[in-house]
């Protein structure tokens, strides 16, 4: 293990991110208006973040743990795949 990663790995990850669902600000008609309800329609079919799994991997990656043979051999794999190699 580096000594980044021991530094990293002395830092506790926080059990739990600070997340509140964000306020949309009022509509107002004006000339922003419907850039405003084309972005808020785009937001809305994005799929929720799973904050249980972002805080595995950032785990994972404090402790030098994330950067398996198997995961980089699977990353090679479907890369070369997508390329058609």
């Amino acid at each position: 293990m580096s000594d980044k990663h021991r530094r990293l790995a002395k830092h506790p990850v926080e059990e739990s991110l600070p997340y509140e669902q964000p306020q949309a600000p009022p509509l107002t008609d004006g000339p922003d208006l419907s850039e405003t309800l084309r972005l808020l329609e785009k937001i809305s079919r994005m799929p929720d973040i799973r904050f249980e799994k972002v805080q595995e991997m950032r785990q994972l990656i404090a402790c030098g743990r994330f950067e398996t043979d198997e995961r980089i051999n699977g990353t090679i794999k479907r890369l070369m795949e997508e390329l058609g190699l």
